[in-house]
């Protein structure tokens, strides 16, 4: 696709003059040297390509993760993996006897939640659905705990 296109614009733009590329950038000869506008023109256009070229080199290597030894991580890495490129604090054991704690109580506060909820709703059709397979579930546990034991009790 690209050779299509770079074959295309060389045969559209077949009647370019040769010098008209270099009098902007700087080549100009006697004429851009005396022409002070051409010359203004021309070293603002040198300045735009080459720290366009360099801005966009130093996004690509900033983007690959090039600078990671220096510390410039992207965004994105530190988003994508935030153990491996994120800031990390140590733990120390009574912090994390903190977490711990507040995790449990976390749960218990979710668990109380659903009783709280179960108990409001406990003859909606939802909760006797819930209800009728657990108990489902409980006797095929038992009777599967009972096969166990007699076969014990039974092999030996």
């Amino acid at each position: 696709m690209r050779s299509i296109i770079l074959i295309l614009a060389c045969l559209i733009f077949k009647d370019v003059q040769s010098n008209s590329f270099t009098e902007i950038f700087g080549k100009e000869g006697e004429s851009g040297i005396l022409n002070s506008k051409t010359r203004s023109l021309s070293y603002a256009l040198q300045y735009l390509t080459v720290t366009g070229t360099a801005g966009y080199f130093l996004k690509q290597l900033h983007d690959n993760a090039f600078f990671e030894p220096l510390g410039f991580v992207p965004e994105s890495l530190v988003k994508s993996s935030p153990l491996a490129y994120g800031k990390y604090e140590v733990i120390d054991s009574h912090t994390a006897n903190i977490v711990r704690i507040n995790e449990k109580v976390d749960i218990m506060n979710y668990s109380n939640q659903l009783k709280e909820r179960l108990f409001r709703n406990r003859y909606s059709s939802q909760s006797i659905e819930v209800k009728n397979n657990n108990n489902i579930n409980n006797s095929e546990i038992r009777f599967l705990e009972r096969e166990r034991l007699t076969k014990r009790y039974l092999d030996d």
